[in-house]
């Protein structure tokens, strides 16, 4: 008969970023699990083999518009608080997967012509996250293991770029010394975006993860609490109700452009933040304080954005991706 059957059944993911692989290799290993052979592709050089079915790749600028992908193609998403600003980059996809109907509303309103059909199946990233919620114990124990922590609280300090890097994405990576210094009563861990420019002044620090993120989930399940600027990791912590404190510039406010209600909302329209944003970090000390003494201050509105922005997510994101694609490809 020739080629086994297994031998047809080929499919390529495309991988840029190192921190991309939290999305794309649930994505890989389910479908090696099915029967799958991957072949993996770079922005630079896609696998040019007949056998190929289609492709999956993640969000990462120009790169996605500039040749095309073995047909169908999916896309999907590192972070979610940005989709909309990548709109431009959608068109000529067969498939564009996304987490929840906020996004297929936000997609549908700003992507345009080009995009054959957005599909609100969940983001594979976070099933690690839902299936593991429970068992915050054993992650933080796990950590002070790893890093001969104290029984103090765990504060992760997750920021995004640098006011240097990026222009348009500033984050807080530069307040280091300043967040140390105002948490003395916590223990203080890092982990900075993979393109963040200040990772080399974080080495005398309990915890430097990069590039990558490297077990970036194990940290986000076993910490008190998280500090975040403009990263989407402030609604994988409001997925797993951690209390949260934000370190915006109010020039550039990323998180803020999703976080309005809609009028039809409970929350009437209104602002809906996720946790108390800090402006001022003299202040960081008490905030912080304070939301550790009552996790349950906010609980109400991250599990507003949890189920809002990440609403498709129930564990199974990544079975339900697979699933789309066989659809697609007829298998």
């Amino acid at each position: 008969m020739g080629m086994g059957a297994s031998s047809m059944k080929k499919f390529q993911i495309v991988y840029d970023l190192n921190q991309y692989s939290a999305v794309l290799t649930p994505i890989e290993e389910e479908m090696i699990r099915r029967g799958w052979t991957i072949v993996r592709g770079t922005p630079n050089e896609y696998n040019t083999d007949s056998e190929v079915r289609g492709t999956i790749a993640c969000q990462s600028g120009p790169w996605v518009q500039e040749k095309p992908f073995f047909a169908p193609s999916f896309l999907t998403f590192h972070g979610v608080s940005i989709i909309k600003r990548w709109a431009r980059y959608y068109r000529d996809w067969s498939y564009v997967i996304v987490p929840s109907r906020f996004w297929e509303n936000a997609m549908n309103a700003h992507a345009g012509d080009g995009v054959a059909e957005v599909l609100g199946i969940g983001w594979s990233k976070a099933d690690v996250l839902i299936n593991n919620r429970r068992s915050k114990g054993a992650f933080r124990n796990a950590i002070c293991e790893r890093h001969g922590l104290g029984q103090k609280p765990i504060v992760l300090f997750a920021p995004t770029y640098s006011r240097q890097g990026s222009e348009q994405l500033p984050g807080t990576a530069d307040k280091v010394e300043e967040v140390v210094e105002a948490l003395s009563d916590c223990n203080v861990l890092f982990l900075p975006h993979e393109m963040c420019e200040h990772k080399d002044r974080f080495k005398e620090y309990p915890l430097r993860v990069a590039p990558g993120y490297g077990r970036k989930h194990e940290y986000l399940l076993g910490c008190d609490l998280l500090i975040g600027d403009n990263s989407s990791m402030v609604f994988e912590a409001a997925l797993l109700d951690r209390p949260i404190v934000l370190l915006n510039r109010t020039e550039y406010p990323t998180y803020l452009n999703v976080a309005k209600a809609d009028e039809s909302d409970a929350f009437g329209g209104e602002l809906v933040d996720v946790g108390d944003i800090v402006d001022d970090l003299s202040d960081l000390r008490e905030v912080v304080l304070e939301n550790l003494e009552n996790p349950g201050r906010w609980r109400d509105r991250r599990k507003y954005w949890a189920n809002r922005v990440l609403g498709y997510c129930d564990g199974h994101s990544t079975e339900k991706i697979v699933d789309k694609i066989e659809e697609v490809v007829g298998e």
